[in-house]
């Protein structure tokens, strides 16, 4: 009974903080795709990998919510 309150209160923390990253990113690719056309070469490579960081970021919320909501 303790271990599943445990286990439930760590994934809900674990989901905030993964969100809380995820917010942050995508207001930082945003100002950042506003900007996409005047970048340079750097600059895109920059956006490429934050995309790639978010999408990373809501796959691994995918699967915490999915495995939590299991349990």
């Amino acid at each position: 009974m303790i271990k599943d309150l445990v286990f439930t209160d760590m994934g809900e923390i674990i989901i905030k903080l993964l969100l809380g990253q995820l917010v942050i990113i995508a207001v930082v690719w945003t100002g950042m795709a506003f900007f996409f056309s005047e970048m340079a070469e750097p600059s895109k490579v920059i956006f490429y990998l934050v995309t790639s960081w978010m999408l990373l970021l809501i796959a691994i919320i995918i699967k915490t919510w999915l495995k939590n909501r299991k349990s």
